[in-house]
């Protein structure tokens, strides 16, 4: 049974959150968390890894993910995406994760969605490659794409997901 996101989230959050929760980790319970992240953040035990949603832009809770991601040994992803997200505003990525003993931040990701790469968070300019399935997040330096069209078809898809699901009625 899938644990319902708190009263305090947005709806847009919890529909954000949803894509990460039950589309991409699968359907398993998660705990509240809070260590100065946004309402209705969700620690994901098993994965190592916190997933949260706002309004805000980033920097917004940087130092919270950092000190989270320090407290508690996750990675922290958190997903600020607007009031309308891939219609009016683009959503953007933020993960604090600790490779290598090294306390690493990374801003302004964007979801690519590909049915042959999976679901991943690439740079908007320069940067690594996050992949993410049920296992968590794996951060690397290899693309999922090859060639200019195949990243913006992975962007575009990533944007349509997240524009459907967050206008959709019948979602959390």
């Amino acid at each position: 049974m899938i644990k319902t996101l708190n009263e305090r989230v947005s709806r847009v959050s919890g529909r954000m959150m949803s894509i990460f929760l039950h589309d991409i980790f699968g359907e398993h319970d998660f705990a509240d968390i809070r260590m100065g992240l946004p309402a209705g953040a969700a620690h994901l035990r098993d994965r190592k890894l916190i997933v949260a949603a706002t309004v805000c832009d980033p920097p917004m809770f940087q130092d919270a993910m950092k000190q989270a991601a320090i407290s508690t040994g996750c990675d922290v992803l958190v997903s600020h995406h607007g009031f309308y997200p891939e219609t009016l505003n683009h959503a953007h990525f933020s993960v604090a994760s600790q490779i290598a003993g090294q306390l690493c931040h990374f801003d302004r990701m964007l979801l690519y969605v590909r049915r042959a790469d999976g679901y991943w968070l690439v740079p908007e300019k320069e940067g690594p490659f996050i992949a993410l399935d049920e296992e968590g997040l794996s951060i690397g330096q290899n693309s999922p794409f090859i060639t200019f069209d195949q990243r913006a078809e992975g962007l575009c898809e990533g944007a349509k997901l997240i524009a459907r699901r967050t206008r959709n009625v019948g979602i959390l």
